[in-house]
C-alpha cells in the first residue's frame, strides 16, 4: 500500500511556531517540513501515519475514525482534519467540522485504493473464540 500524507496548520499570529510543529509531530512521523508565511506543513509516505494509526487502535476509537474517513473520501484521496489544540497534547481529535479559533490540520493522504488506506489505518482485531 503506497500512500501520500500531507498535513498543513494555519499559524496564527497569536500562536508558538514551536508548538504548532510539536502538534505536527506528536501525530505524524513526517519526511519533510516546510515553513511558510503563516503556515506549516509537513509530508510523507505511508509511514508517516504510523503514530497516528497507533494512537486509533490504543484508544480503540477505530470505528469513529473510519467513519470520519469514509465522509472525507473521493476517489484517490481523503480529506479530514485533526484538533491542533488536542495533537499539542498527544490526543487525535478527529473533527468534521472547524470548530477551535486556531484552526484545525489539514490533513490530505493520496492513494489509488483509499478503502484500503481506511482499511489499514482502522484495522480490527480479530477475536479468537474456541468452542
Amino acid at each position: 500500500m503506497n500512500c501520500k500524507i500531507r498535513a498543513r496548520s494555519l499559524v496564527n499570529p497569536t500562536e508558538d511556531l514551536q508548538k504548532v510543529i510539536q502538534s505536527l509531530s506528536n501525530v505524524f512521523e513526517y519526511d519533510e517540513l516546510e515553513l511558510g508565511e503563516g503556515y506549516v506543513e509537513i509530508s510523507g509516505e505511508t509511514s508517516c501515519l504510523l503514530p497516528l494509526k497507533k494512537y486509533l487502535e490504543k484508544n480503540r476509537i477505530r470505528d469513529t475514525a473510519r467513519k470520519i474517513l469514509l465522509k472525507g473520501t473521493s476517489p484517490g484521496e481523503i480529506i479530514f482534519k485533526l484538533s491542533k489544540q488536542a495533537a499539542y497534547v498527544g490526543k487525535v481529535n478527529l473533527m468534521e467540522d472547524d470548530l477551535s479559533s486556531l484552526g484545525e490540520i489539514d490533513v490530505t493522504i493520496r492513494a489509488e485504493d483509499t478503502d484500503e488506506v481506511i482499511d489499514w489505518l482502522c484495522e480490527k482485531e480479530v477475536d479468537c473464540i474456541s468452542y
